[in-house]
């Protein structure tokens, strides 16, 4: 989730089979109340805490559809969410690893499917960032790690001018093959960080549509109340200087492909990246 241009909270994608996906909440709703009340008021912290609950519990969620002008109740029934971060298959010669989102396990699911693939067969790897949220940077600096040998991964430029850069830390297999990265407009925050600085290193070639465009700094505030402060002190810089916030990361290949028509193009380029 994240605050759109009108500072009102916007999904950017919903986990493949969470609750929220499988009640109805679309990439790109806007998320007017919970529980009848506004989310006018609200911080995108408040927001997140009132929509989580006990598992089992229910909660309304008042959303605007994309494209829509009258907005719909959904209810939500809560359950705690364990769902792999990470599928991966080969196709023919071609290695698929699709990513849903950046959490604690991701680098270890990661780590596993560049173990499991042929060195000696497979021609090239399609990354599959597409509705990806985002999560930890962590995870994401960990997983750029198993492609790009050394250098900055991504540098966080604060309020005062002051750089901090977080580098490549090799960890678990590292490989040269081709890659493909695969993003669309729910392609945010971790997801494009990892995307920009395949991009800037010139390690991958990046395909689909402009990226969402969420690059800032967040922390939590924790007050003597009980209640927190969410501030952005930052914002996120690709490794050549690009920002990401409100730009997003723009494809060598801007295509109308969608689905798994998007993932066939890849695998051609990458069988004969002379002929896109």
């Amino acid at each position: 989730m994240n605050l759109n241009e009108d500072n009102q909270p916007i999904v950017v994608a919903p986990l493949e089979n969470s609750p929220a996906a499988k009640a109805g909440i679309k990439a790109g709703d806007i998320i007017l109340a919970v529980n009848g009340k506004s989310t006018a008021d609200m911080s995108l912290t408040e927001v997140v805490i009132n929509i989580r609950g006990p598992a089992g519990t229910s909660v309304i969620i008042t959303t605007l559809h994309a494209g829509e002008t009258s907005p719909v109740d959904i209810e939500v029934v809560r359950a705690q969410i364990d769902l792999p971060s990470v599928n991966w298959e080969m196709k023919g010669a071609v290695a698929y690893i699709s990513i849903t989102e950046f959490s604690d396990t991701t680098n270890d699911y990661v780590n596993t499917a560049l173990e499991s693939i042929d060195k000696n067969s497979t021609i090239g790897i399609i990354l599959d960032l597409r509705g990806n949220p985002g999560g930890l940077l962590s995870s994401a600096v960990d997983i750029a790690s198993h492609f790009i040998k050394s250098g900055t991964v991504i540098t966080l430029l604060d309020n005062q001018g002051n750089e901090t850069s977080e580098s490549v830390k090799p960890n678990g297999v590292f490989t040269e093959l081709p890659m493909v990265v695969l993003v669309d407009e729910n392609t945010a925050s971790s997801s494009e960080i990892l995307a920009g600085a395949l991009k800037d290193h010139e390690r991958a070639t990046i395909a689909g549509v402009k990226t969402f465009g969420k690059g800032s700094y967040n922390i939590n505030v924790p007050l003597r109340d009980g209640s927190d402060i969410y501030l952005t002190i930052g914002r996120w810089q690709t490794p050549n200087g690009n920002l990401i916030e409100g730009k997003g990361i723009e494809p060598q290949y801007v295509l109308t492909e969608t689905g798994e028509d998007l993932i066939q193009w890849a695998i051609d380029f990458l069988t004969n990246p002379a002929s896109p």
